[in-house]
């Protein structure tokens, strides 16, 4: 009764892999080019973790925007770039925007590589109009990764 109306959902994914094949959310060096690819971000999202963790009430509707509305397709060619661009020399690391957005995977990106990080917020794509600094870093759109 305790998950009847917030089923808990564990979910895994395993595959096989060279370890030199594998791909780290690190972001080292000076000048790098940081790129955003995927998905645009929308309001969708903002604090998804934290009302995922919540227990749900008559409230919880008031909510809702703060869960994210995934997009198959554009998560399978995203899948695909991923691929394509690991195989570059170029690519010093990459990591999806999940939890806290971009806020979190360019912090820990560049916490990671003992470096510091700076973006310009102007150059982030939006799905919607008039998204705030503070939409554009929490906001977890699906489909979202950050590349260096």
């Amino acid at each position: 009764p305790a998950y009847e109306g917030n089923p808990l959902v564990n979910a895994m994914c395993v595959g096989i892999i060279r370890h030199e094949d594998i791909q780290r959310g690190i972001a080292s060096g000076v000048g790098n080019t940081v790129m955003y690819v995927g998905a645009k971000t929308g309001r969708d999202g903002i604090h998804g973790a934290t009302f995922a963790s919540e227990e749900l009430t008559e409230q919880s509707e008031e909510k809702r925007p703060a869960v994210q509305v995934g997009d198959p397709f554009m998560e399978k060619l995203l899948l695909e770039a991923c691929l394509e661009v690991v195989k570059s020399d170029a690519l010093i690391g990459m990591q999806d925007m999940g939890a806290a957005g971009l806020t979190s995977s360019s912090a820990e990106m560049a916490s990671k590589g003992g470096f510091g990080i700076e973006m310009n917020l102007d150059l982030v794509p939006q799905r919607e109009t008039g998204m705030t600094p503070y939409e554009m870093m929490l906001s977890e759109s699906q489909e979202r990764m950050l590349l260096v």
